[in-house]
């Protein structure tokens, strides 16, 4: 147990680092990205009722620092935009810090190595109840995101990252796990090919 006195030098330690040292960590790993653009595709299924229906969308997703973010759809199927929308409005680690009261981490195996597990509550009345996030203790790199909402509903997020596909080590791919009370769903994103640090028109962002 945690706390306990006299625990053996083989246990996992008790991380002396608080949220904001973390994130900021977090953060640095985009050190001089101002923006980027990446083409995505998402498929996968939409339980509604008792009806699951396969869907593909393709769209674009949107990043302009510090804390800007947007996800734009083609067209997506009217059963899907749920989905849809509520990935345009999961933050970034800028967010995080302001929007959340985020408690000591713990450190704990995941996968093959050890991550920091942050807990945060909403700083305002939101939809949200709380926000549970994965981060590498070796990279700092977000692993895992699980939003729990006050209706019951919640929405997973895990992410696949390679080394060298940009030196920001950006996302290739991700997994999404929802469940509402309207609709459940699972979705593959697969992230194309970014393009970094170029200008983005503010009109990308107004609607979000």
């Amino acid at each position: 147990m945690l706390g306990a006195v006299g625990l053996a030098p083989t246990a996992s330690p008790v991380p002396t680092l608080d949220a904001g040292n973390i994130l900021q960590r977090s953060e640095s790993r985009w050190q001089g990205l101002t923006s980027y653009q990446v083409p995505v595709t998402i498929s996968g299924s939409v339980r509604v009722a008792f009806v699951s229906v396969p869907f593909k969308m393709a769209g674009t997703q949107y990043y302009q620092a510090p804390d800007e973010q947007a996800l734009h759809l083609d067209n997506p199927p009217s059963y899907a935009r749920g989905l849809g929308n509520t990935l345009s409005t999961i933050g970034t680690p800028q967010t995080w810090l302001r929007d959340y009261s985020i408690a000591q981490p713990v450190s704990q195996p995941h996968g093959h190595h050890t991550a920091y597990v942050l807990t945060g509550t909403p700083k305002r009345e939101s939809r949200v109840k709380t926000m549970t996030m994965w981060i590498s203790a070796t990279t700092y790199g977000i692993e895992s995101i699980i939003f729990s909402y006050t209706n019951g509903a919640s929405l997973t997020i895990t992410f696949q990252r390679r080394h060298g596909v940009t030196q920001y080590h950006l996302p290739r791919s991700a997994t999404v796990v929802a469940k509402f009370p309207s609709y459940s769903g699972n979705a593959q994103i697969v992230y194309g090919d970014y393009r970094l640090n170029q200008p983005i028109p503010a009109t990308v962002f107004a609607s979000h």
